[in-house]
């Protein structure tokens, strides 16, 4: 079935001559991969990870094990459990605050729920021990008084790119074992100051840049339908975890859809604010000193409302403000987005973004989605991305600017997970040979042609890049003003991945395996980093089996669609146009 859609997007199969060209060009490729791996000697390292994750893997289950003793497992405590469980987030913050229910009770339901997800999903990599002792002073300070904090008891996962003082950050790297932080993350030192608990860490992609969640440190996440299947990169943990009812909200990061890929997969909402409306410090990421692409924070919840209290509380406010002095004090404004959504909106729109063309399923979802604003009242007008390859060019050379030098070395003296080793075996490809692949690959695939030939040659390259890309930026927002533009939607993420409203995406759900062979998919949600918008993701419809009758697809995937909005500012657009959907 998926190879059918590797085949859809790869077109064509190559002609005989050409195909001989290209496999004595691969085969150079893997000899001359051999000889650098002897050279190297690379089993020193790797032997020293090796044992690295073994005495983690021991001490990581005796800390499992020590949290799970105490938790109540008795009948009359499952019984609360459940009862606790079928709140949603307005119902629980409500009993909270009104000492109906207690933080640390709050906190057991949610423990013993977590280790329920986990032994399915694999998506815990730590459990907060601290958790407990900030419950209970919870409770004991603001026990029957008024004005308790707005997040007061509410436990939420913390995705494992975040600090957490006490704790190894080491996403999917063993090279980064036993190496604990000595700082917080700031956005969860402010969720803490609000009153919510953090209690999980969750895992992620080695080394964070995939779609897939897989790692040889803490082993594979798994879809809560389908444990064949990813929840989406790189906050596949925070997504397997809350779409499973594991915790009350998630946290995550968002550089190329890391928020935005799991949210369309797992059916949850997110929103991708700009890098500068929201910033957050002390927190890893795969690519330091990234080129011209914005990284986003946010959450992950079940509902827009949820969504926009959770944005509320964060976004501009003077708290948040003081931790992280260079975050935007540019609060949401609620007055703003009443006045919206009293107008009729003027909505642009697009169903193939000129790069990637969409399965049915999704194109299906769109003209659904603007038939079903066009009904609504809102003016529906058709957008179309200025030159798509152009800025696929763009967003892989912002990407990896160093050509991959810097992940190679995080690479390095790894035990790389099975689902990455393809993408790790391209990283390694000689440019040479990457700029002959992508002249054999020209009248093949046009997409895995331009992304073989992006790449930085130089300084002065990479001043040029950064040059066309501010260009391009002011390009896109030209054209935005010239249709007069208020909101943007369009498909989930390229292909078919069980979608939700990102920006638009190629595949649903898909087994472990395939995303490293999809990397032309990541321009989907790549463009929005580049310019920089905030972006979006709410659930809409569902993949169908006559959807994708063609591609041998399982039925009832759930799709998304994804909106945009162009400024800063507009997030409150953002925000409101979720809604409608």
């Amino acid at each position: 079935m998926w190879t059918s859609i590797v085949n859809f997007i790869h077109d064509t199969q190559p002609s005989t001559g050409r195909g001989l060209v290209i496999t004595i060009g691969w085969s150079f490729v893997v000899l001359y991969l051999i000889l650098k791996s002897v050279v190297e000697k690379a089993w020193g390292a790797a032997g020293i990870n090796r044992r690295n994750m073994i005495k983690n893997d021991q001490l990581r289950k005796k800390r499992f094990e020590a949290i799970r003793e105490r938790i109540d497992r008795s009948e009359a405590a499952l019984e609360r459990y459940a009862e606790i469980l079928k709140l949603n987030f307005f119902e629980l913050k409500e009993a909270l605050q009104n000492d109906r229910l207690s933080a640390t009770a709050v906190l057991n339901a949610y423990l013993w729920k977590a280790f329920e997800v986990n032994e399915k999903t694999n998506c815990i990599i730590e459990f907060l021990i601290e958790s407990f002792d900030e419950a209970e002073n919870l409770d004991q300070k603001w026990h029957l008084k008024p004005n308790k904090p707005p997040l007061f008891g509410l436990p939420f996962s913390v995705k494992g790119n975040f600090y957490m003082k006490g704790y190894d950050c080491c996403i999917g790297l063993a090279k980064n074992l036993f190496k604990p932080m000595q700082t917080e993350c700031t956005l969860v030192t402010h969720l803490r100051n609000q009153g919510a608990v953090p209690f999980v860490m969750t895992n992620v992609p080695q080394a964070l840049l995939s779609f897939t969640c897989s790692n040889s440190v803490y082993g594979t996440t798994s879809h809560p339908k389908d444990a064949n299947r990813t929840p989406g990169g790189s906050s596949g943990g925070e997504a397997a975890l809350l779409s499973s009812g594991g915790c009350v909200f998630g946290t995550g990061s968002d550089l190329a859809g890391s928020l935005r890929i799991p949210a369309v997969m797992c059916g949850l909402v997110t929103l991708k604010p700009s890098e500068s409306r929201f910033v957050v410090y002390n927190a890893q990421g795969s690519l330091p000193g990234k080129g011209r692409i914005g990284l986003g924070f946010g959450f992950l919840t079940k509902s827009v409302e949820e969504l926009k209290f959770l944005t509320s509380d964060v976004l501009g406010t003077p708290e948040y403000h003081k931790l992280v002095s260079k975050s935007a004090p540019l609060p949401l404004s609620s007055t703003r987005i009443e006045q919206c959504s009293k107008r009729k909106l003027r909505i642009g729109y697009y169903v193939d973004d000129g790069f990637m063309k969409p399965v049915p399923a999704l194109e299906r979802t769109t003209q659904e989605t603007v038939e079903y604003l066009r009904e609504a009242g809102h003016e529906m007008v058709r957008f179309h991305i200025p030159q798509p390859h152009l800025a696929a060019s763009l967003f892989y050379k912002n990407l990896l600017p160093d050509g991959g030098e810097l992940l190679r070395r995080m690479y390095s003296g790894e035990v790389i997970t099975p689902y990455m080793k393809r993408f790790v075996f391209m990283l390694k490809i000689p440019k040479v040979i990457r700029t002959v692949a992508s002249w054999l690959l020209s009248s093949i695939s046009p997409q895995l042609s331009l992304i073989a030939g992006s790449t930085v040659s130089d300084l002065g390259d990479l001043r040029y890049t950064q040059q066309l890309t501010d260009q391009y930026i002011k390009d896109f927002i030209n054209e935005w003003k010239l249709f007069e533009l208020d909101v943007l939607i369009c498909p989930a993420f390229t292909g078919k991945i069980c979608s939700y409203i990102t920006i638009y995406i190629v595949v649903p759900s898909v087994p472990h395996q395939y995303p490293s062979q999809l990397s032309m998919c990541g321009f989907a949600t790549g463009l929005y980093s580049m310019l920089d918008f905030p972006v979006g993701i709410v659930p809409t419809r569902e993949v169908t089996k006559e959807d994708d009758a063609l591609l041998e697809d399982e039925n009832y995937w759930p799709v998304g669609m994804c909106m945009k909005c162009l400024l800063p500012s507009d997030l409150t657009l953002c925000i409101l146009f979720s809604n409608y959907t």
